[in-house]
């Protein structure tokens, strides 16, 4: 199954007119083996809670297969060497990087988000509290 098809299979909720997948439920799936085909593609995640939605667009992930990591940094950066681009930035884009032969990167991703503590001190700033179950993400 395409990664875009995904929305049929576990639960989603629509806002704004846009489908949103829950997060967990994506990771759970993907851990019992399900065999997902990863396509170009972002996934955006958002936290949706009492009609509000916060975009958490720093922990995009790009799925790409024209470029390779240090091609996409730089391009995201707009730096011409990879030395010029800050360690934190290389870590955090690392996790929210792969090409589309890559699979488990996405479930490396999903379980970076699940349990970093940034994102959550993030959401309960916004929203004064913060439930797991309300994360979910966007596919384009």
């Amino acid at each position: 199954m395409k990664i875009t098809e995904i929305d049929t299979m576990i639960q989603s909720v629509t806002f704004a007119e846009e489908i949103f997948i829950n997060l967990q439920e994506l990771y759970h799936l993907l851990k019992t083996g399900f065999k997902i085909e990863l396509e170009e593609c972002l996934i955006i995640p958002y936290y949706i809670q009492d009609h509000k939605r916060m975009e958490l667009y720093q922990y995009e992930f790009c799925c790409t297969e024209k470029l390779d990591f240090e091609g996409y940094i730089l391009k995201l950066t707009g730096k011409k060497k990879i030395g010029d681009v800050s360690e934190e930035m290389i870590n955090l884009r690392r996790k929210c990087f792969s090409t589309c032969d890559e699979p488990n990167r996405l479930i490396d991703f999903l379980n970076f988000l699940l349990n970093n503590k940034a994102v959550k001190e993030e959401i309960e700033q916004a929203f004064d509290n913060y439930a797991i179950e309300n994360l979910y993400v966007a596919v384009y």
